[in-house]
Parts: structure tokens; sequence; C-alpha cells
């Protein structure tokens, strides 16, 4: 989804991935999906663990060292990483002083690193605006 979220905003165009990532993964967001869920399933089937095959994780990983080169680590995103950070340690101190907030089983500190780990950008976003306001 990083790969289609910075050609929309035009940061990337599918020629700009890795000759690889086209060819093995595909062009579009539906098939690499496919080739990354198919591979997994594929060669899990035939191990003891669940596992990817060797050629599509390579190339994934060639990907993500792309996407970290290109989309993530841009001079231009620190902004945004800056804003991401401070909401992020906003919503940890509220949660760490208000753990009866908290959904989940467990000690607080696990309920707390589980909540906010698992929180898609939108979610924390509008929990950031729910319990701490706008800003």
């Amino acid at each position: 989804h990083d790969i289609d979220d910075a050609i929309r905003a035009g940061i990337l165009t599918v020629s700009d991935l890795p000759s690889r990532t086209n060819k093995v993964l595909g062009e579009t967001s539906s098939s690499r999906i496919d080739a990354m869920v198919g591979s997994l399933v594929e060669t899990s089937l035939s191990a003891d663990a669940v596992e990817m095959g060797k050629e599509v994780f390579e190339v994934l990983l060639e990907t993500r060292s792309f996407m970290f080169d290109n989309v993530y680590e841009r001079p231009e995103m620190k902004p945004e990483h800056d804003r991401t950070r401070a909401l992020l340690r906003a919503l940890i101190d509220h949660f760490a002083a208000n753990p009866d907030e908290i959904p989940g089983q467990g000690d607080a500190e696990t309920r707390l690193i589980d909540y906010v780990a698992g929180m898609t950008d939108r979610f924390a976003q509008r929990e950031y605006d729910r319990l701490i306001g706008k800003g």
C-alpha cells in the first residue's frame, strides 16, 4: 500500500520501481499482494514453517530497500516523521497516564504497546483528535 500511496502522491511511478519488483510481483497493488500471498501459501505447504519463496522474498527485500531510499527517508519527509513521532508520543503518554482506557487483557504496559503498535495511521489520528484534541 505504501507503493500505491507514493504513486498517488506523485513521488513514484510504477516504472520507477526496481525492474524485478514489476517482473516478479507485478505492476499493480493486487498483483503484488497476490504474488506475495501466493508465494507464502505455496512455499509453506511443503515446509515446516510459514515461509515465502526465495525469489519473492529477495524481491520484497529489494523493494523495501528501494522504498526506504526513495520514499520513507526523503528529506522532505522529515516534518511528517516529526509530526507522527509527536502524535505517537502524545498517545503513549495519554494511555500511560490512563491505563484503564487501553483495551485488551494483561498488564498495562503490554496492552499499551500492543494497542498503539496496532493502530493504522488514520486510527491513530482519530484517537489523537478524540483524546488530546485537534492540534
